[in-house]
């Protein structure tokens, strides 16, 4: 954030914040503090009627029947979430574990709190527990912003009636409205004074109003127009009451009539360009060309990166922007995913790497190759198709609770699924699309393996833990029906390794999405052997990443790009750079990544890349790599700059003789 235009005190948006998000700068928020829906809707039972008196308003609103899915956020949140930043979600029992599922690996802390409620509804017909408790999970970075008040006032315990009149808005009624109370406390904990609060489902406007009474900053966005309005009210009443000068927002006309027309006082609702949105975070945008030397361009993209791959650098870059030189062109010869090329901003770009898989799906990327898009796109369908299927056989299901309740053994399960197999080989068969249809498939064979280990995989949990409730039976039986048709891909994948080259990039890029942990591991016979990843990629799909290659934003970035399938050393040799250029290097470990992709690289290619980066490169280079002896007495030689970082990548810069942490940063220029 520049000096420039920050008296600014709030902005609050009507519109998708789906849309709004991927506006948003890299490194800018500092606390993400947020609401989302819970998808107990459908659990709801709705009013109680009650003898002698008007019923129990016991429904849920109708926007938490929408299908909210954490994974879709995950990336967002953390890539606008600043390295001292902190992150809070209100969330329940049935969404905890997948917020953790795809958050807890990505920060150095995870943990949570819980919300105690002391005025809970009552139970009507006393057959439970009251519902007085909400979870809050939270997640943070070494460094990270955080005011300690005391030992006594620090528990993960917070407690607090439920939000009451007069405070409870009565027109429109939120039925999850938050008590300024609980957010202030978070407030005042996890942020500091004129930091931005950023919250995508705002509501009513509670987290704004608590910011703002502390002295913050805040955005919110919210799609429903009549909690846009509650909101908006109520966030100026609070800015009218402080003893702040008239705070200046920035606000932003619709592009055309369709859109959200702009609310008085300055409070934007719009569906703003990419380039509004930098302009209202104070973010410089590149410049036109001028002729000679380039003006500098402003260093982060905020693209995201072309696919997932092992010690991918997403989550680096807000360290390795902040150190990058001034250079016109950008070389790497180790490309990977692409989180550093696609991340950063340059004049031209020159990438390589060695997997020819890998620069095949660069290349249809860049080319707009119509197979590869039919291809991916039909994988995409059938995954669809497999999430139907398994919620309309639902004798899959409850024949498990036969086999659970001892009504049938295992024999006679196993005799169902092989039945259930044999009676629905068509519509199995047809998960998938034509293109399909006369290529070898395993998938009726593997249906009924993953049914039956999947089956018997969960009685035993059962029987050493508690009983499943029942969406979660149905959604173990979508991951026996997804690990199927991954094993029928990944089988096709094996046996089609040299015909068709989009069909296997789209396999490739397929099997790159939803093998577990994003590994990607090869037999002897060097066959792929890594197994789908598990419930919590049932509801990933590819459409979002296809869609995204397809953005004149990406397809520009590519414009200026040039492709290469070379050894590093020849790469290098052949594109020479120069002075004015900048190199970044993320090669192979010398430990568990060394053969991905089926690409050895071993102490004498570390060896070669020494030698070239400190006697032959004449261009700015920045390398990230694995610390250990070997690597530290390769570079530590005058000149170059050596920095550490921990295992987690939080970057700890210390005096380059120490050794023992975990990941290197080195350079051959000073920033």
């Amino acid at each position: 954030m520049g000096n420039k235009g920050e008296n600014w005190r709030k902005c609050v948006i009507n519109a998708d914040s789906r849309d709004i998000i991927k506006r948003i700068p890299d490194n800018s928020i500092d606390l993400i503090l947020t609401d989302p829906p819970y998808n107990l809707a459908s659990h709801s039972t709705g009013n109680i009627p009650l003898p002698g008196r008007s019923a129990m308003n016991n429904d849920i609103a109708a926007w938490d029947r929408i299908d909210f899915t954490p994974e879709e956020w995950a990336e967002d949140f953390i890539r606008i979430l600043k390295p001292t930043g902190n992150l809070f979600i209100f969330t329940s029992y049935n969404q905890l574990g997948r917020w953790y599922n795809c958050l807890d690996h990505r920060f150095d802390t995870s943990n949570f709190m819980v919300w105690h409620k002391t005025n809970p509804a009552p139970k009507i017909f006393k057959a439970g527990f009251l519902n007085s408790c909400e979870l809050i999970f939270t997640c943070w970075n070494k460094k990270h912003t955080w005011n300690f008040i005391s030992q006594a006032e620090m528990h993960n315990f917070i407690q607090s009636p439920i939000c009451m009149a007069p405070e409870r808005l009565q027109n429109p009624k939120h039925p999850a409205q938050k008590p300024i109370t609980i957010l202030k406390k978070i407030i005042e904990i996890a942020s500091n004074s004129n930091d931005i609060i950023f919250d995508p489902f705002m509501g009513v406007g509670s987290t704004g109003v608590a910011a703002l009474d502390l002295g913050r900053r805040f955005i919110g966005i919210e799609l429903d127009a009549d909690y846009f309005q509650a909101a908006r009210k109520r966030i100026n009443l609070c800015l009218n009451k402080t003893a702040q000068k008239p705070p200046m927002t920035k606000a932003y006309q619709p592009n055309n009539e369709n859109e959200t027309t702009a609310v008085n006082e300055g409070i934007a609702t719009y569906s703003a360009t990419a380039r509004q949105l930098a302009d209202f975070f104070n973010q410089p945008q590149p410049p036109t060309e001028t002729g000679g030397i380039q003006p500098r361009l402003s260093p982060a993209s905020g693209l995201s990166p072309i696919i997932k791959w092992p010690g991918g650098k997403e989550k680096e870059l807000k360290y390795i922007i902040p150190n990058l030189p001034n250079f016109e062109r950008f070389f790497e010869p180790f490309v990977g995913g692409g989180a550093v090329f696609m991340g950063i901003n340059a004049h031209a770009y020159h990438i390589n790497d060695r997997s020819e898989e890998l620069m095949d799906l660069y290349r249809y990327i860049a080319s707009m190759e119509e197979a590869f898009f039919d291809y991916a796109t039909d994988i995409d369908l059938s995954w669809r198709r497999a999430t139907t299927f398994a919620a309309q056989n639902e004798s899959l299901r409850t024949t498990y609770e036969d086999f659970r309740n001892d009504k049938i053994d295992a024999k006679q399960l196993k005799e169902f699924i092989q039945t259930f197999c044999r009676d629905n080989k068509n519509e199995i068969i047809g998960l998938l699309t034509d293109a399909f249809a006369a290529l070898p498939c395993v998938l009726v064979a593997e249906t009924e393996k993953n049914l039956w280990r999947k089956m018997t995989r969960m009685r035993q949990l059962e029987q050493s833990r508690h009983l499943l409730p029942e969406k979660d039976l149905q959604d173990n039986i979508e991951t026996a029906i997804k690990s199927a048709l991954y094993m029928n891909y990944r089988h096709l994948y094996n046996v089609m390794k040299e015909t068709d080259r989009p069909l296997r990039c789209a396999l490739f890029f397929f099997l790159r999405n939803y093998a577990y942990s994003s590994m990607f591991r090869y037999s002897n016979k060097g066959d792929f052997n890594v197994p789908y990843g598990g419930i919590a990629y049932n509801g990933k799909l590819m459409a979002k990443k296809l869609d995204y290659y397809q953005t004149e934003a990406l397809q520009n970035h590519f414009k200026a790009t040039r492709l290469y399938n070379l050894d590093f050393e020849d790469f290098l040799t052949q594109v020479r750079p120069q002075a004015n250029d900048f190199v970044f290097l993320d090669p192979p470990y010398d430990s568990e990544f060394s053969t991905y992709a089926q690409n050895r690289f071993t102490a004498a290619d570390q060896v070669r890349l020494a030698n070239y980066l400190l006697h032959e490169c004449k261009a700015k280079w920045m390398l990230i790599i694995k610390n250990t002896d070997f690597i530290f007495q390769l570079y530590n030689q005058e000149g170059v700059n050596i920095r550490a970082f921990d295992k987690e990548y939080a970057v700890s810069f210390m005096n380059r003789n120490k050794k023992q942490t975990t990941h290197l940063l080195i350079t051959n220029y000073d920033n």
